[in-house]
């Protein structure tokens, strides 16, 4: 269900924050929508009519959605079914408010992997319809505490897939802990999820957030010349501190100065003045940006203005997002910056030979190519695939039985790359490959590990005008 979906299912019944989205398989083709119900939170649930769908849409004057022309099935049809044919999925995602876009990649990755699997997930060696229910959370707190608790006690889900955002993943986790269940996430890199909830409540499926640099000094650790100095620029925030962080060790580790730091507020609008400390450090062999895309932009093209050029630049995790490379345009070539996914990874799983099938399928779906959001929300209701198969019948969302099958997950192959997770319940990984962007016009280049590389690199860079 788009974004798009939802604005109209709102239009249509004037209610907001709550979908539920039951898949089927029906002769001659796929009906990706069975049930839609939009409700307020804390009213009595409403479950519209076909009639009504279509009384309400010519009353308001809009178009159906797709997926509410589909079948639909009433709450008593429901009902008749025996509850083990059925895995409730709940969620809770910022649909709305700053993280809208990203939320909206998470559901369409969602929706993705239920149509992968013709909307169905074997749970203890049989099939079973999946069914999801999705909340907005606004990327608020306390709102996904009440949803979880929510998604946990009226709406009975038997698992979760976690939200996004290091407080709001913090928050849902306090309440899975509460009830002693156990949820899979992907949308917190921090060290605070294992230290509050890893291993016990949270399996997180990314690697730590402070590891994200280490492809990219190991990359630059093996050029000729080493590079000798390097300024760090860090955005005031506890996750950006932890990027951060791994930088500096590294820096120790390879035997560079670590020459300037100069923190940023999360606010900042004007980095003039930032560009300004660049040039009185002196020589600058690297300049390491752990900001986001917009940082990127703005740092680059103020030391472009006062020439403030290093030999290396690295751009952080959004170096790969369009309104870096539109902007930035010929100050694109040579610059580095740190991947957790990309479609030309060499990965697969059983429904896909390599993520280029994977990305060119969600991309024939969605009208547009999927990015690491994508790829690590794909692989949370994977993940469960795994470890409920052969889960005992009796009872196969036991929290205990749950916990101890993820603890043992050990896959070699899924589009998200080799899964098992370490005692603290994160995803073994060591370091984000690094990229490095070249050609004209430009474009991403693997360039570490050596066993991912597709190019040699460049440095240094060409000079900024």
């Amino acid at each position: 269900m788009s974004n798009e979906d939802i604005q109209q299912a709102k239009r249509l019944f004037g209610y907001r924050n709550r979908f539920n989205c039951r898949y089927f398989q029906t002769p001659g083709r796929f009906a990706s929508l069975v049930e839609t119900n939009v409700t307020q939170l804390n009213e009595p649930d409403y479950s519209p009519t076909r009639r009504t769908i279509l009384k309400n849409a010519l009353v308001s004057g809009g178009t159906l959605a797709a997926s509410t022309a589909l079948p639909l099935l009433s709450r008593s049809a429901l009902a008749q079914a025996p509850g083990n044919d059925v895995i409730h999925i709940g969620a809770s995602l910022p649909l709305t408010g700053s993280y809208e876009k990203v939320a909206r990649i998470c559901k369409d990755a969602y929706d993705f992997w239920t149509k992968t699997y013709n909307g169905k997930m074997v749970v203890a060696g049989k099939e079973r319809q999946i069914k999801w229910t999705f909340y907005d959370d606004e990327n608020n707190s306390s709102r996904v505490a009440q949803l979880t608790e929510k998604l946990l006690t009226s709406d009975k889900v038997d698992i979760l897939v976690g939200s996004y955002g290091t407080d709001t993943i913090l928050s849902q986790g306090a309440i899975v802990k509460k009830h002693g269940k156990v949820f899979v996430q992907t949308g917190a890199s921090s060290i605070r999820v294992d230290e509050e909830l890893g291993g016990h409540t949270a399996f997180t499926a990314n690697g730590r957030v402070g590891t994200y640099g280490v492809g990219a000094m190991n990359y630059l650790a093996t050029k000729t010349p080493k590079p000798k100095r390097l300024a760090l620029v860090i955005m005031d925030d506890p996750v950006y501190v932890e990027i951060a962080e791994g930088v500096r060790q590294k820096c120790k580790e390879h035997g560079i100065e670590l020459a300037a730091e100069v923190v940023l507020p999360m606010n900042v609008q004007d980095l003039r003045p930032t560009a300004l400390k660049l040039r009185t450090a002196g020589p600058l062999d690297v300049v390491y940006n752990t900001g986001w895309d917009v940082i990127c932009v703005k740092l680059v093209e103020e030391m472009a203005a006062i020439g403030v050029n290093p030999k290396a630049f690295v751009g952080g995790h959004l170096t790969g997002s369009p309104v870096v490379k539109n902007t930035l345009g010929a100050k694109m070539q040579g610059i580095i910056g740190t991947a957790v996914w990309l479609p030309q990874f060499g990965y697969r799983d059983d429904k896909f030979t390599s993520t280029q099938e994977f990305a060119e399928k969600y991309r024939a779906q969605f009208g547009y190519t999927p990015t690491y959001q994508a790829a690590f929300s794909y692989i949370i209701p994977w993940i469960y695939q795994q470890v409920l198969r052969d889960a005992n019948p009796a009872d196969p969302f036991n929290a205990a039985d749950l916990r101890r099958r993820l603890a043992a997950l050990d896959v070699k192959d899924s589009i998200w790359g080799p899964i098992s997770f370490d005692e603290r319940g994160r995803i073994r990984r060591d370091a984000a490959p690094a990229i490095q962007w070249m050609g004209n016009p430009a474009s991403e280049k693997i360039v570490s590990p050596a066993a991912m590389a597709e190019s040699p690199g460049i440095y240094p860079k060409p000079t900024w005008q």
